[in-house]
């Protein structure tokens, strides 16, 4: 398909294509609720510092999202072995859970208050929580230390980290977050290998410590270089001094009417207040109660500006079968990382090449982040998205179910499948940007996320119920759910392309 024979789409309020929606307004993406200059920069070394920033961050929290299969197997057959593991799956589905979970809240007061607030506390969490799961010995103390701490921190970083891109790029936003969302690919190599190391030498419980000082270090370069520049409270600010400015260009000294004169006389003694005074009695309540500490909080993370949960994003069809294209397939992932190790011990690969195998999955997701990105800002981005899921979808079915018993073809399900899988992290926000205003963008990440989470609360129980004894039937009857979860996905994000464009194909979407 050449580019000369593709119209990049420009879907404005008078799109011909499909009858008029008051969601499709957004998909004029204009979004230009920025900073008075209104534009993107593009680029220049704040921007790349930025996008440094969130690349290191993001090996710690994607990382730590893409590496659970290295703790989930170690604990299984040490501190858990007397465990099922249905039971000991609850605390990987809940830390899943919550790590998306929360975006629902910090999306939108990203979008209000800016990165840096959230980053900070997320840093309090993964590290206060790393450093309890080293002395864990217990179901409820790893749901407490890795569940709880670990999953709510990396809620509070992985929203921010991923919508700060949005404020520096536009035309180039698919390589931008695609070469962000690597750091997810490296972290996830970067784990594994450190732990596989780290357990023979130092034990279980220190080397969750240096994990947790590996995630320390990796959080407060991008709590330094990861700052936005499109928040609610930062465009007031600019309207605000603006305005202010405005008003000192037009008032000249020496030529003040007598108006101004009584108002720019500030007197200790004032008379009583009358009904016809400007100030009134309720006024004055007002701001008493705006300046409650209550109020005060409000106001700290976000005031009225925030919305939690709005549900008339949900009227937008593309949008929501954008949701369930994510879902189905954020939990065929997960379930993959997560047990795919343990599938492998079952065909007799040895434990530690279980954790390379993995290292190896996520590997491939560094070139499969990164070129689809830039393909898709070429072609499309749902275009490429799509073309990935496919090739996902096919190397289940036709490599993994079929032939997963052969070491060789393990390796091969690693490359393939970790690379055609690493757009589902690497894509979903750049198409999310695409029918979503900026301004707008951190409260429908979270809201989408937000049921992302139930899947991964209840789907990793039901995958180790469905994994059971570890039988050939049982693990083969898993493979089957995981590719099942991946076609689902990919018919919705057809349905959610054809909202946008129909039937026409060569059309960049």
């Amino acid at each position: 398909m050449s580019r000369t024979s593709m119209s990049e789409i420009q879907v404005r309020e008078d799109s011909s294509i499909h009858s008029h929606n008051p969601q499709d307004d957004y998909l004029e993406i204009d979004s230009q609720e920025g900073e008075p200059d209104d534009e993107y920069p593009e680029g220049g070394s704040r921007a790349y510092l930025v996008l440094v920033g969130s690349f290191i961050g993001l090996i710690a929290n994607f990382g730590m999202l893409n590496s659970v299969g290295a703790i989930q197997t170690y604990i299984s057959m040490n501190q858990l072995s007397s465990v099922k593991s249905s039971t000991v799956s609850w605390i990987f589905s809940i830390y899943f859970a919550l790590a998306y979970f929360g975006g629902i809240v910090v999306g939108p007061f990203f979008d209000v208050r800016g990165a840096t607030i959230p980053l900070v506390g997320g840093l309090i969490l993964i590290v206060g929580g790393f450093i309890a799961v080293a002395n864990c010995t217990s179901v409820w103390q790893f749901i407490l230390s890795l569940s709880l701490c670990v999953g709510i921190g990396n809620a509070l970083c992985i929203t921010p980290l991923v919508g700060v891109i949005s404020h520096w790029f536009y035309l180039k936003r698919g390589r931008a977050i695609g070469l962000a969302t690597t750091g997810g690919s490296v972290g996830g190599i970067i784990i594994p290998l450190m732990l596989r190391g780290l357990y023979p030498k130092v034990g279980f419980s220190w080397a969750i410590r240096i994990l947790a000082l590996f995630s320390l270090v990796c959080m407060v370069i991008s709590i330094v270089l990861a700052k936005g520049r499109l928040s609610l409270v930062q465009r007031e600010k600019s309207k605000e001094k603006s305005s202010t400015k405005t008003k000192k260009k037009k008032s000249v000294p020496g030529n003040i009417d007598s108006a101004d004169k009584a108002s720019s006389v500030i007197t200790t003694t004032s008379p009583p207040l009358t009904p016809t005074d400007d100030i009134s009695l309720h006024t004055l309540t007002e701001n008493r109660h705006e300046s409650s500490p209550a109020n005060k909080f409000k106001n700290l993370i976000g005031g009225k500006d925030v919305r939690y949960f709005n549900f008339a994003n949900l009227l937008d069809v593309k949008y929501s079968l954008l949701i369930a294209g994510v879902f189905t397939e954020e939990l065929s992932l997960m379930l993959i990382v997560t047990y795919f190790a343990s599938y492998a011990i079952a065909q007799n690969v040895s434990e530690s090449n279980s954790y390379l195998l993995l290292t190896v999955f996520n590997a491939a997701g560094v070139p499969g982040r990164w070129l689809p990105g830039y393909a898709s800002d070429i072609i499309g981005h749902f275009n490429v998205m799509i073309l990935m899921l496919v090739g996902l979808c096919l190397s289940i079915f036709l490599l993994w179910l079929p032939f997963g018993s052969n070491h060789g073809v393990l390796w091969a399900f690693s490359v393939l499948g970790g690379f055609f899988s690493s757009s589902i992290l690497s894509l979903t926000p750049v198409c999310l940007g695409q029918i979503t205003p900026v301004s707008k963008f951190g409260e429908r990440y979270g809201m989408l996320y937000f049921f992302v989470s139930i899947g991964n609360l209840f789907g990793l129980p039901i995958g180790a119920a469905i994994i059971g004894s570890g039988s050939k039937h049982n693990y083969d009857m898993f493979v089957v759910l995981c590719g099942i979860l991946a076609v689902v996905g990919s018919l919705c994000w057809l349905g959610s392309r054809y909202c946008i464009a129909g039937l026409q194909w060569n059309i960049k979407v």
